[in-house]
């Protein structure tokens, strides 16, 4: 049975907006909403605005600014005093139609620091790399996407943009995508991240956008196949994540391979966050610049104990103490208060919180004192609240009231829908405040006039360079004159946040040890290297090596990892004494896989292929459940669900190595310590186990909300899970394919598509159809249309009429708004019903039937 949806926030919408009653508040001022009585302060709990530190008096913020300004490099861009500045000067040498693309983005004349940088030698001309470094906003993609675009228009050579996370590889597709529209002959721009489907490949794509580990499958995939000398550029924007410690190494072993390539390619590294750019640049045999200019002056402040201090360690404000609860931590007290004199000053703000949790409870509770706002503000911020209730995954009610009063929040738990349209909306100046993770500082491109910093992620304190990268959102450029950033601590953590403050970056560092079997199977498997000789060339090529005092641990690395490799059958020596790669190493490498996770997954599909069940999902399910990203297993649940198998469930239990026994002592409090690698294996595939149970219901039309509910998991991470396992089944399929396991590979690619669709077998012919997804798709059928023929033979009212029973439960909307409605449905019927004659082999420009809304 469809399980009924998640019902909106009809109570919410359908009342007049009004303020949450504030204990002991006052009067309010007719002449101004804003404005605090004579009888007393609208809200004495916060600080009068006239207190708040950011409204300095003029005199002060003028000489701040100027004292900025006067320490910078370049000032704001001006044409008029210099027209090299100008993106049409015959110096850059930039195609017209590329000019104008630029200008449409907003982007007419550089900054000084730009065309310094890109007046490097050899840099205009491709035949030097660049390392660089500028402040958040100051524009450095604009120095890549010079080099970049003018490479490929002049030799039609291929570029890769290496990116790490999927929202930024999304956004940066957009902007691409518009800057080069105009240009002949065209340019394809594509992006590729896990479970995204591209309609163009490799060597069908001039830019491909990329992620990290999608960049380092195309370079794999083309050293293969001999296309890799079709590249021509690559971009690695935010070169400081060399040294994260879960994916930096897989960009230094990207960069290596690109190293040792003979041929003519340009690399351009850019973070705002190097300090060791000389030593990265000489890696990188690249030219360096490195530019403090930003275009909006940052003014930074530290809070602590509701007082205030600027970057001299001066006081210059105090927060008034708060007599309300939920107030009485200084903490709180200031981040509320400071957020608030933001909003009532006609700004936006962002407010960086340790946990989701707390983001969450910094919204609710700064929603209880947001400013009244007009009618059609208010009428708009509805409309923001119609669509997320509109949407698949429906409406949270939490975010839903407080996007009413003008503020959000943001984390990884929120599906994309309401990620995106929770940037939209303060895009738009629809929500003044937003209650963030850290993440987001790296992750989203949405700057505000104020950062309100709390110091710790999790437990632990920030570091210098997530400091920098959240205080690089203060200041929009065309909207601010002046950023601003509080950093707000606990008396506790005051001292070791003042020496945070005064820390310098931290150099960049390899983390190539904790990848170093990977980047030797994967130079053997591709045959960039297999003697001993080539190997130590390529290590030598290398940021750890490079950065290294002890090249003789890294040899003794290497000899390990190399035993380690052969033991595992992932390599083998050849007669020459060099390395050759196993079925079981190629197949690895080609899937994208490491080599622990490539051995895993062998075992794995090895012991499914001796025992497999398919007298239901779960089991094929199980073996396109990512084997990384897992969330931990909640055992309770877990031991609930295997309670509740039949008996060919319970089989597929025993064949996946699900033990029941375990399952139930841990889910009555039980431990099971990660401390020898059966116990990892043993973790492993509980967790996956217990994540293939989401799976499952996904696959059997079980919408994303009830999934989540039912497993005690965010919406954002069951969603994020269905594309990620979009990405990992293809992948599996094609190491199925290497591995010569042709049957397993077809089983998987068949519930990939189930997955994408989210729906039934029987469904699989009509979600075909346009606008027909899972649940469209399944009124349609229990409506008697159960085939393509079917849908081509309906009559149009007909199907208007079940389109129209399948849109979401619906707001109340207006008169007007029901026409549009009526008349969306009407062509989405036609369109569907000529999409089925296509496919049917019936002539769509046959007149339909009846083509109007019934009365």
């Amino acid at each position: 049975m469809q399980p009924s949806r998640e019902s909106p926030l009809e109570n919410v919408l359908n009342q007049p907006l009004k303020r949450p009653k504030i204990p002991n508040s006052g009067r309010v001022s007719s002449a101004h909403p804003y404005r605090h009585a004579t009888k007393g302060p609208l809200y004495p709990t916060l600080p009068s605005p006239s207190t708040y530190p950011a409204i300095l008096d003029k005199a002060t913020t003028k000489h701040l600014q100027q004292q900025y300004r006067s320490s910078t490099q370049s000032p704001t861009p001006d044409a008029s005093r210099n027209d090299i500045l100008q993106l049409s000067h015959v110096k850059w040498g930039l195609d017209s139609n590329f000019v104008e693309g630029l200008k449409n983005c907003g982007i007419e004349v550089m900054y000084e620091w730009q065309a310094e940088c890109l007046s490097m030698p050899g840099l205009l001309e491709g035949e030097k790399n660049l390392v660089y470094t500028a402040p958040t906003s100051a524009g450095k993609s604009l120095v890549a996407e010079i080099l970049m675009i003018k490479r490929v228009m002049e030799t039609r050579m291929k570029a890769i943009v290496v990116l790490p996370y999927v929202a930024i590889v999304t956004e940066k597709v957009k902007f691409l995508k518009k800057v080069v529209e105009g240009i002949e002959p065209c340019i394809n721009v594509t992006g590729y991240h896990g479970g995204a489907k591209s309609s163009l490949g490799w060597k069908d794509a001039d830019i491909s956008v990329c992620t990290i580990e999608k960049a380092n499958s195309i370079v794999n995939a083309a050293l293969e196949d001999g296309s890799i000398g079709g590249l021509g550029v690559v971009v690695f924007d935010e070169l400081h994540m060399l040294e994260d410690d879960h994916r930096g190494y897989i960009l230094e072993v990207l960069a290596t391979k690109l190293l040792c390539l003979q041929q003519s390619l340009q690399m351009i590294g850019m973070s705002a966050t190097l300090s060791n750019i000389s030593e990265l640049g000489s890696w990188l045999q690249a030219c360096q610049y490195h530019s403090t200019y930003r275009p909006i002056p940052l003014q930074e402040y530290l809070v602590y104990e509701n007082e205030v201090y600027n970057e001299h360690n001066q006081l210059i404000a105090h927060i008034p103490p708060s007599e309300v609860k939920d107030l009485k931590d200084p903490v709180m007290n200031a981040i509320i208060s400071l957020a608030y004199g933001c909003v009532v000053e006609g700004y936006s703000a962002l407010v960086f919180c340790p946990t989701r949790d707390m983001t969450e409870r910094i919204t609710k509770l700064l929603g209880q004192f947001m400013p009244p706002a007009d009618e059609d503000v208010v009428e708009q911020r509805r409309e923001v609240i119609r669509d997320l209730a509109a949407s698949i995954t429906g409406l949270d009610r939490i975010l839903g009231k407080s996007i009413l009063l003008g503020v959000a929040f943001h984390h990884a738990g929120l599906t994309t829908e309401e990620r995106d349209m929770v940037a939209e909306a303060y895009d738009k100046g629809l929500v003044k405040v937003i209650c963030c993770t850290p993440t987001m500082a790296a992750g989203v491109n949405l700057p505000a006039r104020r950062v309100i910093i709390h110091p710790r992620t999790g437990r632990t304190l920030l570091t210098p360079a997530m400091l920098r990268q959240m205080r690089g959102r203060a200041g929009r450029k065309g909207k601010d004159t002046v950023g601003e950033s509080y950093l707000c601590c606990p008396k506790v953590d005051k001292d070791a946040v003042k020496e945070l403050l005064k820390a310098p970056m931290p150099r960049v560092k390899s983390s190539l040890t904790v990848g170093i079997q990977r980047a030797l199977l994967e130079v053997i498997s591709t045959r960039l290297a297999t003697s001993l000789h080539s190997l130590d060339d390529y290590i030598q090529c290398t940021l750890l090596y490079h950065t290294s005092e002890d090249k003789a641990a890294i040899a003794a690395l290497v000899q390990s990892s190399l035993t380690s490799l052969t033991s595992s059958e992932l390599i083998r020596e050849d007669d020459t004494g060099g390395f050759e790669p196993t079925p079981i190493g190629i197949a690895t490498v080609v899937s994208g896989f490491g080599p622990e996770e490539g051995v895993f997954l062998h075992r794995e599909l090895s012991r499914a292929l001796m025992a497999f069940n398919l007298e239901t999902d779960m089991h094929i399910i199980y073996n396109f459940t990512p084997i990384y990203g897992l969330t931990e297993v909640n055992w309770k649940i877990l031991m609930n669900e295997i309670e509740v198998l039949d008996e060919s469930g319970l089989r597929t239990v025993t064949f996946v190595g699900v033990n029941p026994a375990l399952v139930n002592r841990m889910a009555r409090g039980g431990t099971l310590k990660e401390d020898s690698p059966e116990n990892v294996e043993k973790l492993r595939v509980h967790r996956r186990f217990f994540v293939s149970l989401m799976l499952r219901d996904l696959i059997n039309e079980i919408p994303i909300h009830h999934v989540a509910n039912k497993y005690e998991t965010p919406r954002g991470f069951v969603q994020q899970l269905a594309s990620t396992c979009k990405g990992f089944a293809s992948t599996t399929g094609t190491f199925c394919k290497k591995m010569g396991w042709g049957g397993l590979a077809v089983l998987l690619e068949h519930y990939t598509y189930r997955l994408d669709m989210g729906v039934k077998d029987d469904l699989m012919e009509l979600v075909k159809l346009p606008f027909v997804k899972s649940y469209t798709a399944r009124m349609i059928y229990n409506a008697g249309l159960r085939s393509i023929a079917a849908v081509a033979a309906a009559e149009a009212n007909n199907l208007i009429l079940i389109l129209e029973a399948a849109q979401p439960q619906r707001l109340r909307l207006k008169i007007e708004e029901e026409g549009m409605l009526r008349k969306r449905l009407q062509d989405r019927a036609e369109r569907i019903i000529k999409a089925a004659r296509r496919l049917h082999g019936v002539d769509p420009s046959t007149k339909l039937l009846s083509l109007k809304h019934p009365s």
